[in-house]
């Protein structure tokens, strides 16, 4: 029996709580069966799914693609990028499996552009080794999946940081291209294929010193930047403004 997609939130709910080990998987299970009510051979499927994508296993069983979508998405919001990179290397090799498994094998186009979807966002995600380098951890490089562009939400890992929409991301690369505005360097030009679609997102204002939740305009409040500019930009706190590092680097050049 197919779980309709209004339950799948709270699947997802009780099968986290399975994997942070706060209930048992068997009293997740007769829960939902309960209180929905839904068909328990399908619940245990999907908890133990999700379960094997956060340990970066291979899951087996198959899902609904809106069941797939709806898991990446909360993954990332819920676990951080970390655990978010693991669970989509684990539905890669789903759909490989899947699609190897058929009777008669071949390409399922359904979840290889859920995984294109969710591989393009990860792809382009900013470089770490220039916040590494210099132990500084930029605000707005924290890849959120929500749908609604809201920025801001407070997240505690080790640090402070803050969620960025992957939407936001998008729509502001979409608008401006990916070639720093600063210095308009273009990685695809300078690497090749490797380096298409590659840049860092700057905010113009720093959310930071926000301290909550605001709506973001990709276009008004984004920025494509290189990530030599991005570390530039962060040097001050507030971020410098694109326009006072672009007469800098003027002066410096000549």
């Amino acid at each position: 029996m197919k779980i309709p997609n209004d339950s799948i939130p709270e699947v997802y709910s009780a099968a986290a709580d399975v994997y942070r080990g706060r209930i048992p998987k068997d009293d997740a299970v007769e829960r939902l069966v309960r209180d929905f009510p839904l068909n328990p051979t399908s619940v245990s499927i999907m908890i133990n799914n999700l379960d094997v994508m956060l340990k970066g296993s291979t899951p087996k069983r198959a899902m609904s693609v809106f069941t797939w979508d709806y898991f990446l998405r909360h993954i990332l919001e819920d676990f951080g990028q970390e655990v978010f990179d693991t669970a989509l290397q684990s539905f890669e090799r789903h759909v490989d499996y899947h699609e190897s498994s058929k009777e008669k094998p071949g390409t399922d186009h359904s979840l290889r552009a859920l995984l294109a979807k969710f591989g393009k966002s990860s792809a382009v995600k900013p470089a770490t080794t220039v916040g590494e380098a210099t132990n500084t951890i930029y605000p707005d490089d924290i890849e959120d999946p929500a749908s609604i562009l809201i920025e801001g939400a407070l997240l505690r890992i080790t640090v402070n940081r803050y969620e960025r929409d992957l939407v936001a991301r998008q729509k502001c690369i979409e608008h401006y291209g990916s070639v720093c505005v600063v210095y308009g360097f273009d990685f695809e030009k300078r690497y090749g294929a490797i380096g298409a679609g590659f840049i860092h997102v700057h905010h113009l204002v720093d959310i930071a010193s926000i301290g909550g939740r605001y709506q973001v305009d990709p276009v008004r409040d984004l920025r494509p930047v290189c990530p030599n500019c991005h570390a530039m930009l962060h040097q001050e706190r507030p971020a410098m403004s694109i326009d006072i590092l672009k007469r800098k680097i003027k002066i410096v050049t000549g």
